[in-house]
């Protein structure tokens, strides 16, 4: 979603210009240079015009926390070249998986809109300590997870299949919160998400990167792995593949996650069974699958419920298709 900037919306509170000290901000989206002189106290003067926008409550691994992120970017597309201070004062939480789609966000607005992002860095420090340990926020300096829990935040340029597979075997596949799994298992899921890295080339018509990171929860006895890509999304494909009969994202979900495949109809070879077979393997062992898509959201946790056919994003739709996989380990 692209924002008009001819018709700017004003903001009565968030949308002002910065008033915090520039020797407290982190900049992401910027210079190494400028990171350190920012971290070092020293002051950066185009600085002087940043634009602040606030993330409040929670941003959790569901509909409200998707939304919460779309929002953020929504205010932040009215603007451009410009630095956007990131006022976390008033968030209570994210999950550390989140950051995939946060950073996600913010690639999508620097690159369209030429913005930059800083935040309080010392307070981020202390309150939300995961997005250094995680990577998210980047300092020059590598910060050991110290509690074992995060799945580094990585993006991968849509042709480094190598580096995304070491990833996976690596990083989501060796964590202490992925649950044991039997080999043929743990070689089909590795495969099911290639499949799904893959799809955003070939299939969502993007060369933006890929964005991934997870989270465990131990106390829940979940690992939480989020992919994100900017590509077309699920419907326009498959809209071609049934000759316009699938005329909305959130059928093109449910058309998808029952088997059917676009390849196998537009390319005539097989595949295409990713996500029916994460999907199968989430239903099994009491996990969940979430699929946001165009201005879709369907979960596998909405199953007897009135959402089980998914839920319309309305105005908050965004761009490609987010993934969110819970595996459970207890």
């Amino acid at each position: 979603m692209k924002s008009n900037h001819d018709t700017r919306r004003k903001h009565n509170s968030d949308a002002v210009k910065c008033d915090v000290p520039c020797s407290k901000l982190s900049l992401r989206y910027g210079s190494r240079n400028e990171v350190q002189l920012l971290i070092s106290g020293t002051f950066v003067a185009h600085f002087d015009s940043m634009i602040t926008v606030t993330l409040k409550g929670r941003i959790d691994t569901s509909y409200y926390g998707y939304k919460k992120l779309t929002s953020f970017y929504q205010e932040c597309a009215d603007h451009t070249n410009d630095t956007i201070h990131m006022n976390l004062y008033d968030l209570e939480w994210i999950d550390g998986n989140m950051s995939a789609f946060f950073d996600a966000v913010l690639y999508k607005l620097h690159k369209e809109n030429g913005l930059r992002f800083a935040t309080d860095f010392e307070f981020v420090k202390k309150k939300f300590d995961v997005l250094l340990r995680n990577g998210f926020l980047d300092i020059g300096e590598k910060i050991e997870d110290d509690r074992k829990s995060t799945i580094p935040m990585k993006s991968f340029a849509t042709s480094d299949k190598k580096g995304f597979i070491d990833y996976v075997e690596g990083e989501l596949m060796e964590h202490r919160g992925m649950p044991a799994l039997e080999a043929k298992v743990k070689e089909q899921i590795i495969q099911d998400l290639i499949e799904v890295f893959c799809n955003s080339h070939h299939h969502a018509n993007t060369t933006d990167p890929f964005f991934v990171a997870g989270q465990y929860y131990p106390r829940l006895g979940e690992l939480r792995f989020t992919m994100v890509d900017l590509g077309d999304g699920f419907l326009p494909r498959i809209n071609k593949a049934t000759n316009g009969k699938i005329n909305t994202s959130l059928d093109a979900i449910n058309w998808a996650i029952i088997g059917n495949s676009s390849k196998r109809i537009l390319e005539k070879t097989s595949g295409g069974l990713g996500l029916q077979n994460i999907l199968k393997y989430c239903q099994e062992t009491g996990g969940n699958l979430d699929i946001v898509t165009g201005d879709g959201y369907w979960s596998s946790g909405y199953t007897g419920t009135i959402f089980e056919g998914g839920r319309d994003m309305g105005p908050h739709a965004f761009v490609g298709t987010t993934l969110n996989l819970t595996f459970k380990s207890a």
